[in-house]
């Protein structure tokens, strides 16, 4: 039976562990387009233009105020050494009059000279308190000359006249040295307006430059890395999806290339979950078939021995018997025949092929049938298995196809966890079921070494698998999963480091509020 049981030893290829994390790829968020993100550059841009429009009229029209301060004070130094030429001009008459020997015509001719100049004195004299003062004393001393044209009054005029000079030549300095200072400052502030509206220009072209090329850099390697991605998922890529980090239209280009890998991932899951469903089911088929054509080759044979052995056993039992007392053991030739006419029997009952669609089940005879035919198995030689099977368990309704398929991947699984266990750890496997409330409970427990936290993470994945390379594809346990989900039903793993690992089944007694019929 063993050569038999080897052809099913494919099986335990389905019972794998492993599955690959699938993200759900988060719907892209209402965020600006690549166009609206263009159109608020430009209008930055625009904006940052105005800015230095207007930075630069307020520093121009500065600059104009001290241009027309500027022309002020050139005119007004012009206009004081116009006046100070005529007081000098005036001064010379002056003194030509002490000289001259009609001192009335001299002083005559003084006096038009004097009020000339105090003329011009008009236009600076309010600005001056001290030039005001001595205009006014020229007039009284101009009114003196006309009364009585005397030397000392013309005396008195010329020293008012020098005062005067020289108090127009602090003022006429004091312009100079006015239009001078607003002459450097005319030149500073051409020269910051220069500068800083040379900044402003290169600062923006630094800040386009580097905001224009930090986008199309960051948007170049997006682009790279979308084109990576669909380049891995043509290949056969079904790995983590790619990272979403922008929420433009690109953003939305890598979440529909997500979406398809993850449709691609689904699709190709249900696939294989169909193509080992179909193997199991085949195998089973050709397992119950090779079974069914042993049970017929061994079945003749076996009622010959069996015959054989009756005739001797009712002879034995007669005083006629030559052999009367000697241990010749018919009995347990009968009994060995039997037990190997049970034994084709089962297995040819158990691969049966069964209905794919749901019906009523004895969960108790499925479990003990499936686990009477893994038994077989040259894993299970030294794996002492027990069964604790619930006589209340109510019948429900399952495709058992399925729980079988899902009972041998946790059993081979179980035994796969106990091959590399030291001679002296005594192996053993419980199968128990229990009839709850609402639901029915299927335990698979072993005492092998366990799992540790960060690989209980990780059973369910596919293609996740502890075995060593060549024992299994990392899809049973994912697929078991699945098989029971549908079934309305959960499957979960408990384990410890070196406490063995228990996998629980629970199955809805009445699905989705059916009831029996």
């Amino acid at each position: 039976m063993n050569t038999i049981f080897s052809t099913a030893d494919g099986l335990d290829d389905m019972t794998d562990d492993d599955t690959q994390p699938t993200e759900q790829p988060g719907r892209p968020s209402r965020s600006l387009s690549l166009r609206a993100k263009g159109i608020i550059a430009f209008i930055l841009m625009v904006a940052y233009s105005l800015l230095i429009g207007v930075s630069t009229e307020t520093q121009r029209q500065g600059l104009l105020r001290v241009v027309d301060e500027l022309e002020m004070a050139h005119r007004t130094e012009a206009q004081l050494l116009e006046i100070n030429t005529s007081m000098a001009r005036t001064l010379f008459a002056v003194n030509m009059s002490f000289s001259d020997d009609d001192l009335a015509s001299s002083a005559i001719r003084s006096m038009i000279e004097v009020e000339a100049s105090l003329s011009l004195l008009e236009a600076i004299q309010n600005r001056h308190p001290t030039v005001l003062m001595l205009s006014g004393k020229l007039h009284a001393l101009v009114r003196d000359l006309a009364q009585s044209p005397t030397l000392s009054t013309l005396d008195v005029a010329r020293s008012t006249l020098n005062e005067l000079i020289i108090e127009l030549d602090g003022v006429t300095k004091n312009a100079h040295a006015h239009r001078l200072t607003l002459l450097d400052q005319y030149r500073e502030n051409y020269d910051r307006i220069t500068l800083s509206s040379l900044a402003m220009l290169v600062i923006g072209l630094i800040l386009v430059g580097a905001v224009t090329a930090i986008f199309f850099s960051r948007l170049t390697w997006d682009i790279r890395k979308l084109e990576a991605h669909a380049h891995g998922i043509v290949n056969g890529n079904r790995d983590a999806p790619l990272p979403v980090t922008r929420n433009d239209e690109l953003g939305t280009l890598m979440h529909a290339v997500n979406r398809m890998q993850q449709d691609l991932r689904e699709r190709e899951r249900h696939i294989e979950r169909a193509r080992l469903e179909q193997f199991h089911r085949e195998k089973m088929v050709a397992v119950g078939s090779l079974a069914a054509q042993l049970a017929h080759e061994i079945n003749n044979p076996i009622a010959a021995i069996t015959g054989v052995a009756s005739a001797m056993s009712q002879v034995q039992q007669s005083q006629q018997c030559p052999n009367h007392g000697v241990s010749c053991h018919p009995g347990l030739i009968l009994e060995q025949a039997r037990r190997i006419s049970a034994i084709t029997r089962q297995i040819a009952d158990f691969t049966r092929p069964q209905a794919q669609r749901p019906e009523l089940l004895n969960l108790n005879e499925l479990v003990s049938n499936t686990c009477a035919f893994v038994s077989y198995d040259r894993r299970f030689r030294r794996i002492a298995m027990t069964t604790e099977l619930d006589g209340e368990m109510p019948a429900l309704r399952a495709i058992g196809d399925h729980l079988t398929q899902v009972l041998m991947n946790l059993l081979f699984n179980a035994a796969d966890a106990l091959e590399d266990m030291p001679a002296d750890h005594p192996a053993r496997i419980l199968v128990r079921t229990q009839a709850l409330e609402h639901e029915a409970l299927v335990e698979i427990t072993d005492n092998g070494a366990g799992a540790d936290a960060d690989t209980l993470v990780k059973v369910f994945d596919e293609y996740f698998t502890t075995k060593p390379a060549g024992k299994g594809t990392g899809l049973g346990l994912s697929l078991s999963r699945e098989l029971i989900e549908d079934a309305g039903g959960s499957l979960t793993l408990d384990s410890e480091p070196g406490k063995g690992a228990t996998a629980r089944i629970r199955l809805p007694l009445r699905p989705n509020g059916q009831t029996d019929n």
